[in-house]
């Protein structure tokens, strides 16, 4: 029996993982997928982008229309009122979309470039901030992620993806970036 409800549990935990793993967006590399068509066509070789679809938000509100108005009576001897008939409506759900479904194409850091340092360098920006309050890891955690997150959605871009433009704000660069320098 206790297996049974480990594996009902299970199943239940799995379930709750399925939204975050299909809101979950996906990086894609010059190098590894050239031809995708959704890649700019000046994508610099090496450089990655990142795709994240936001879904419809859709609102769902429900009307009344009166058709019938209530009907009461009033004792004359009491003064009381009573409800005779009760109103009728007419009751209509009406969907309308808040913010339309979209799609974000960005430039991103490849994942190849996630070292220990350069993660501990963003936690550390971003604790800077007020969004990372966690220990150094190193890591890209969840919590680290989150904040990546929060701290971009001020920029409009609902991803917990790093982009390339929250890099530089931060001022961190990814070791690519310093090839040929004080080379002459």
């Amino acid at each position: 029996m206790a297996l049974d409800r480990l594996n009902i549990l299970s199943a239940l935990g799995a379930l709750c993982m399925i939204p975050s793993l299909l809101g979950a967006g996906t990086v894609v590399s010059t190098l590894t997928d050239p031809d995708n068509p959704n890649l700019p066509k000046d994508a610099a070789p090496g450089s990655c982008y990142a795709h994240e679809i936001t879904p419809a938000v859709i609102e769902t509100i429900t009307l009344r229309t009166p058709l019938l108005p209530e009907r009461r009576a009033v004792d004359i001897e009491t003064g009381e009122t009573t409800v005779i008939r009760a109103a009728t409506f007419d009751t209509k759900v009406v969907q309308r979309i808040v913010s339309p479904r979209a799609e974000l194409w960005f430039e991103t850091i490849c994942p190849h470039l996630y070292t220990e340092r350069f993660v501990q360098s963003l936690q550390r920006a971003l604790r800077a901030r007020g969004f990372y309050s966690g220990v150094l890891t190193g890591w890209m955690d969840p919590q680290t992620n989150l904040a990546v997150k929060l701290y971009q959605r001020k920029l409009a871009m609902n991803s917990d993806i790093l982009a390339i433009s929250t890099v530089e704000e931060f001022g961190l660069v990814p070791h690519r970036d310093f090839k040929g320098l004080g080379q002459k």
